[in-house]
């Protein structure tokens, strides 16, 4: 049986979103220093490298990763190559074969511009048609190989056309190992209460074998 990790190694080289802080590391003890043993602490945003958008993140009652239900983050799930420009459109959407799948990752030319360290706004991202057609065929999980399932100027529209319906929204995965097809999906994010967002592991398993 075979693993993907498909989770970004987050550290201050990580691509990050146009506005979103560096990551950062504070070296509190060091054994090299003299001191007893390694520790370290980290300033980082909830929606640094590969992480998941709670409903909070764009709706102001909306509830906080905790309280997203764990089978939401484990699951069957297809991975569907687009061969898009700029825009995920609705025509992209009513041509996948979903047969039944619920969580659906979406990988696209995205895959390399997360390989580079600084943030590139001409990525891929969904049209706010694609989100609420992705809605009505009762996908509960969307991932993106980038930082953001919308461009900056969309940012609003795209995130509440699925957030208001309780689609959860992995973004920063990285599928430039994976061929498009079926795997098993786990990407349990931190347990942060109330908060808008998490880092998750990411990892998807074939599911023959």
């Amino acid at each position: 049986m075979r693993y993907y990790d498909i989770s970004l190694n987050l550290s201050p080289d990580t691509v990050r979103w146009v506005v979103a802080p560096p990551l950062e590391v504070h070296e509190r003890r060091r054994i090299s220093r003299g001191d007893d043993v390694n520790a370290s602490a980290l300033t980082v945003s909830v929606h640094a490298g590969t992480h998941v958008d709670a409903p909070l993140h764009f709706v102001p009652d909306g509830a906080g990763i905790d309280a997203v239900p764990l089978e939401r983050f484990i699951g069957p799930a297809l991975v569907h190559y687009v061969d898009a420009d700029r825009f995920i459109t609705e025509a992209h959407v009513k041509a996948i074969p979903f047969e039944g799948a619920t969580r659906v990752l979406f990988k696209t030319r995205n895959s390399a511009l997360l390989k580079r360290r600084e943030f590139d706004p001409n990525f891929v991202a969904f049209s706010v048609e694609a989100a609420r057609a992705l809605v009505a065929r009762g996908v509960q999980l969307v991932g993106l190989d980038y930082l953001s399932v919308a461009h900056a100027d969309e940012q609003v529209p795209v995130h509440r056309a699925f957030l208001d319906h309780g689609v959860v929204l992995l973004e920063g995965v990285d599928l430039s190992a994976v061929a498009p097809g079926r795997y098993e999906l786990i990407c349990f994010p931190l347990r942060l209460r109330g908060l808008d967002g998490a880092p998750c592991r990411a990892v998807l398993r074939d599911l023959a074998g």
